[in-house]
Order: structure tokens, then sequence, then C-alpha cells
């Protein structure tokens, strides 16, 4: 854990998840609870399956942050189909069995 406190690499973000875990929100929000699961294992595999698809953008600083929320946000129509994907894609095959 040295390596990691000593260069701060705790610091590094991924811009992506930020925006693709609000569209997350925003579409499961839209969708009635007894249509798909929303238990907590569906909805870290849906994020997961999400950000696996989506290009990351890792910024370190402010500038750098700055400058990949513009460029993020001109992929929020990306971001959202790529959603939308995975919310169907795990809802119909669940890792768990369906109750």
């Amino acid at each position: 854990m040295a390596f990691i406190e000593d260069y701060r690499l705790d610091e590094i973000k991924n811009e992506v998840e930020e925006v693709a875990y609000k569209e997350l929100e925003t579409q499961l929000a839209k969708i009635p609870d007894e249509d798909i699961c929303k238990c907590i294992d569906c909805v870290q595999d849906m994020a997961c399956f999400a950000l696996n698809q989506i290009k990351p953008r890792y910024t370190v600083s402010l500038l750098g942050s700055l400058y990949t929320r513009v460029e993020t946000e001109s992929l929020i129509e990306d971001i959202s189909k790529v959603v939308a994907s995975s919310i169907q894609k795990i809802s119909q095959n669940p890792l768990h069995s369906k109750s």
C-alpha cells in the first residue's frame, strides 16, 4: 500500500464512472420495481457491464478533470445507450434465481 500512498494514486479518477452511475440511476428510476430486479447484485452487475463497454477517462488534476468532463458530456448519448443495453442484458440474465 505504500506505493499507492506515496504516489497518491488514489487521487486518480475515472470521470466516466460518475456520469454512468447517474445515467443508471435515472434509467432505473423510470422502470417500475416489479418489472426488473433492482437488488444490489443486479445493479452492481449493470454498472460493471456498462463501464466495461465505455472507454475510461482518467484524470488526476483539476484542469484534466474539466477537460475530460467537457469531452464526456459529448458522449452522454452513447453512455445512455450502453446503460440501457446493460440494464436489459442483466435484467434478462440475473446471476441469481428470479423471485
